[in-house]
């Protein structure tokens, strides 16, 4: 890694133009600083900190600016490990965005993404069947508990276990049976309950 990367370089250039006169000694004063930054963007080590780069041209250019000084140290800096991550983590953000997306519960949405990258429908489908799963069991668990039920307590256990399933129930998505009926649902998945 060079001591001085390109963009800072570019900062004290700039600088180093403005502050050199026209006249053939301001010239040569340039010309004595560009080859010193040259020469640590030539090295290889650590990146040059603002009080060496401060001590490179203020020697020469008493008026140089502080603010370009700073502009160029920090700009020198390596980059952070937080820097590096940052298009990553927009990539996985934007694509956890653009799944929740395709997986809200509207037609217009779901149907062109069924049909061309049904893959991306997982997560709803998950959520359908670990509800319609939870819904049966505890629909049996409470039936089974009010229909032999030996104490009082069954009885209550009973209806904890209905209101479970209602809940599992409420999470399932209305539209899905009427938007799909010919694919995934047949007259004998379909079970009525008094």
């Amino acid at each position: 890694m060079s001591r001085l990367n390109k963009r800072a370089f570019e900062i004290l250039r700039a600088e180093v133009d403005q502050c050199a006169g026209t006249d053939r000694l301001s010239q040569t004063e340039k010309s004595i600083v560009m080859e010193r930054l040259e020469k640590l963007r030539l090295q290889k080590g650590d990146p040059a900190q603002e009080e060496e780069l401060r001590d490179t041209v203020v020697d020469v250019f008493p008026q140089f600016s502080e603010k370009a000084l700073k502009a160029a140290a920090k700009a020198n800096r390596p980059p952070s490990a937080l820097s590096k991550m940052k298009w990553p983590a927009a990539l996985l953000l934007s694509a956890a965005g653009l799944i929740y997306i395709v997986n809200l519960p509207y037609p217009m949405i779901r149907w062109p993404v069924a049909r061309t990258v049904p893959l991306l429908l997982l997560p709803s489908y998950l959520s359908m069947d670990r509800n319609y799963r939870g819904a049966i069991a505890s629909i049996e668990q409470g039936d089974q508990l009010v229909n032999k039920a030996t104490s009082a307590a069954d009885f209550e256990l009973g209806a904890q276990k209905v209101k479970k399933a209602q809940s599992h129930l409420d999470a399932l998505p209305v539209w899905f049976l009427g938007y799909y009926p010919q694919r995934y649902c047949t007259l004998r998945d379909v079970q009525l309950i008094d």
